[in-house]
């Protein structure tokens, strides 16, 4: 009998990437560096090889491209 793959959701996905992220150390000195959290710096790597695209606004053009609007219409 074949086993059935198990699926995420990707809000399922971001929660538990963000739980496992919210454990990493923070190493950095009080300043003007710790502006953002390591695990939205890491989110924000992750999204980059989940869209599979450079950067924000090309993930945009490419979505134009292929479906005819893009999220960054309603901004």
């Amino acid at each position: 009998m074949a086993q059935q793959a198990a699926t995420l959701e990707i809000y399922e996905l971001m929660q538990f990437l963000r739980s496992l992220l919210h454990e990493l150390p923070d190493e950095r000195k009080p300043g003007n560096n710790t502006k953002y959290q390591v695990e939205d710096a890491v989110m924000a790597a992750f999204s980059i090889f989940f869209t599979q695209s450079a950067s924000f606004l090309d993930h945009q053009r490419l979505m134009k491209s292929n479906k005819g609007k893009d999220n960054a219409e309603s901004l």
